[in-house]
């Protein structure tokens, strides 16, 4: 079992994506420091390196020797949300990217103070079990939440479980507290209050990994919500204005231009906009990768305020 050292915590983030878990730690203000990283994705893998040159990336977590890296005090893992997404087939344990036994096979080597999960709310009825079963299998115990971005002011939904747990024989101080929809309205309410007016707000869609939209606005009273792509061809905020202020007021700087000029010099969704939504530093994607990658990470990506709500919720007094 590791421990905290020199008052620090160490990380190693799986599937890191953005690096949107240890992102969120430090946001929630726990003292980490990113060790090393396991990434598969070419474009993802750039922009991880951009920001943590001096962590090693270990590539394909099926074949990683973890025995061979460095000890860490957290294991965090964002795997794959499609075996469980209900824009997927939902095959959940029998999804070929269903890597969750690797990440256990982590735990079980590294044996971490700390294991920090992320994923879809879909998740809970397929393979969820598994996972909670596995962690008591090794040791560990936790709790788990369930946090839309909306609930810390974002403009979209993107409801994402969490999921911390910790060695049974070695508990730190926590929160044993669960918050359900009550729990989440009553935190926006709470933004709204102090933000952009209160009231219900007409939420953007949510960033996702899948494809943007065929490009055409939806007609007036059509019965399905508008894609992103489309949303960019509609007047600049229109119903969603009261959303986008209110995250604009959350994270301190004004929403990016909707749109870019596309090859056909015609307007299209501009990733910049997407990572404003996802509460990302300007660049922190974009500045890295194209267009079409960016979107794809993007669409992958935790919302970093989400994520260190979900850790306050969960663990009391902070990371100890």
């Amino acid at each position: 079992m590791t421990g905290v050292r020199d008052g620090t915590l160490t990380v190693a983030e799986l599937c890191a994506g953005y690096g949107g878990l240890y992102m969120a730690m430090r946001a929630a203000g726990w003292p980490a420091r990113l060790s090393w990283y396991a990434e598969i994705d070419p474009d993802a893998s750039r922009v991880m390196a951009a920001h943590h040159p001096d962590a090693p990336n270990i590539g394909d977590i099926t074949a990683a020797q973890f025995t061979a890296c460095e000890p860490v005090d957290v294991i965090a893992a964002g795997y794959p949300c499609q075996p469980f997404s209900v824009a997927g087939l939902r095959r959940g344990v029998e999804d070929e990217r269903w890597i969750w036994p690797d990440i256990a096979r982590a735990v079980r080597l590294v044996r971490p103070r700390w294991v920090l999960l992320e994923n879809v709310p879909g998740h809970l009825g397929r393979g969820f079990s598994r996972v909670v079963g596995d962690l008591a299998a090794l040791g560990y115990v936790g709790s788990w939440v369930c946090v839309r971005a909306s609930d810390v002011g974002a403009a979209h939904r993107r409801e994402r479980v969490f999921i911390v747990a910790w060695p049974a024989a070695d508990p730190p101080r926590l929160g044993h507290r669960h918050a359900g929809p009550a729990g989440g309205e009553r935190v926006q309410a709470a933004v709204v209050a102090g933000g952009a007016g209160a009231g219900e707000l007409t939420l953007l869609p949510t960033p996702t990994a899948a494809r943007y939209g065929n490009n055409q606005s939806p007609s007036p009273g059509a019965a399905v919500r508008p894609s992103l792509d489309s949303l960019a061809r509609m007047d600049r905020w229109g119903q969603y204005a009261a959303a986008i202020a209110r995250w604009e007021q959350v994270i301190g700087r004004p929403a990016p231009d909707p749109t870019e000029p596309g090859r056909d010099r015609q307007p299209c969704l501009s990733p910049r906009f997407v990572e404003w939504m996802m509460g990302l530093p300007p660049g922190h994607v974009t500045d890295h990768v194209g267009r079409t990658a960016a979107l794809r990470i993007l669409g992958n990506g935790v919302v970093p305020q989400q994520g260190a709500h979900a850790l306050g919720l969960l663990v009391a007094g902070g990371a100890a």
